[in-house]
């Protein structure tokens, strides 16, 4: 849980200060929505390469030497970042920073291999819960250290990164036994889309992740296009835009810390992952509507619904997959979700950059409220899925 604070807290830091970064090289104002959804894309296309591979790394070496190669590379992307200088430098910094990404997969099977399956819903409640607190401090850290320079936040980030690196070599055990650990690995394994096909061997993963794909397109068309909504409806600068990452961090503790293990005993995990997407597909819907209601109150409304939404819905999704897995193919799963989350966040970068730049921010969160809309009648409407015990199927 430390791990997960640290890690949410240095990344947390950069996001009041993206779009004022890019404006640095990109003027047209225009253009910096897409510019912003190019290094979004950049970072997730690594990710779906790396994160698959680092699951499967895991399965066959442990979780703990994967989490400190993620950590260290982390922290060298933040400082290429910071030192930018030019395009170039802040595309390279998101590569390297994309291509470790996969640690967050590495830490989901590390839960999953300490916990009894009945209590992942409420443990990765707790681990979203401490990642909404990383949120909190991250952006208000961010915000007041860009006083001192726009950079000053990316190398805080760093320093976050490499602190989160020592607590792992000094205080984190290992969690997978060698005789739990993946037999037999050589180099196919290494390729992406063989770790890709192992995971969605699964039928109750693949449906998974159709869902999990739906809600995080307009997720990451959100994370993008927030700041600029921000920025260009209410015109505040970058303290005031971590305000709002502030009240995801609030919400994610609320919610998943709080919240979360009632509405999991109400309703269990589907019947919390459909409410976390109908909030979500509200939060969304609202966004849409401020450029006509420019309201400070209105977008915190939708912020801290979608927040929200998002928190009971990816705690609850979470537990669902881990428990549809076998323990061996714990990390495989977890990471090959989590490449198809970085594909999605290709995408929605993408997209979002590109329509908030030619048309408006209200088409750009209509059609991310349509996407949740859509998730939530595909997971509504499908059958009883049961966990994946034994062999997968094909």
């Amino acid at each position: 849980m430390v791990a997960a604070f640290l890690f949410s807290m240095g990344f947390a830091l950069v996001f009041p200060v993206l779009p004022f970064i890019v404006a640095q090289y990109v003027p047209q104002t225009g253009q910096q929505a897409a510019m912003i959804g190019f290094l979004g894309a950049a970072y997730a296309l690594c990710s779906f390469f790396g994160s698959p591979v680092l699951g499967a790394l895991s399965d066959a070496y442990g979780r703990r030497p994967v989490l400190m190669l993620t950590l260290a590379g982390s922290a060298i992307g933040y400082v290429i970042f910071g030192i930018g200088g030019s395009l170039f430098m802040l595309f390279l910094g998101r590569i390297i920073d994309g291509l470790c990404a996969g640690g967050m997969s590495a830490m989901f099977g590390y839960v999953a291999d300490t916990t009894p399956e009945e209590e992942r819903g409420k443990v990765f409640g707790q681990i979203g819960a401490v990642i909404g607190a990383g949120f909190i401090i991250g952006p208000a850290i961010g915000g007041w250290l860009s006083r001192y320079g726009l950079s000053v936040p990316m190398f805080a980030a760093a320093a976050v990164c490499t602190l989160n690196l020592l607590w792992g070599l000094l205080i984190l055990p290992e969690s997978l036994p060698p005789e739990r650990r993946q037999k037999h690995f050589d180099a196919s394994h290494l390729n992406p889309l063989t770790q890709l096909s192992g995971a969605l061997a699964y039928p109750v993963v693949r449906r998974l992740i159709v869902v999990s794909m739906l809600f995080i397109l307009p997720f990451s068309l959100m994370q993008i296009a927030l700041s600029l909504l921000a920025r260009d409806t209410l015109h505040w600068g970058p303290a005031q835009v971590s305000s709002t990452f502030i009240a995801v961090g609030v919400c994610d503790i609320i919610a998943q810390g709080v919240l979360l293990p009632f509405l999991l005993k109400w309703l269990g995990e589907r019947g919390v992952a459909l409410l976390g997407l109908s909030f979500g597909v509200i939060g969304m819907a609202c966004m849409a509507l401020l450029p006509i209601f420019p309201v400070s109150l209105l977008l915190y409304f939708s912020v801290v619904l979608f927040a929200t939404g998002e928190g009971i819905f990816n705690a609850s999704l979470s537990a669902i997959l881990s428990n549809a897995a076998p323990p061996e193919a714990q990390g495989r799963v977890q990471g090959g979700a989590g490449a198809f989350s970085s594909l999605a966040q290709v995408v929605g970068p993408l997209g979002g950059g590109q329509l908030y730049a030619r048309l408006s921010a209200t088409p750009t969160f209509g059609i991310g409220a349509g996407l949740i809309l859509a998730a939530l009648g595909l997971l509504g409407f499908q059958g009883p899925m049961p966990a994946a015990k034994t062999q997968p199927q094909t």
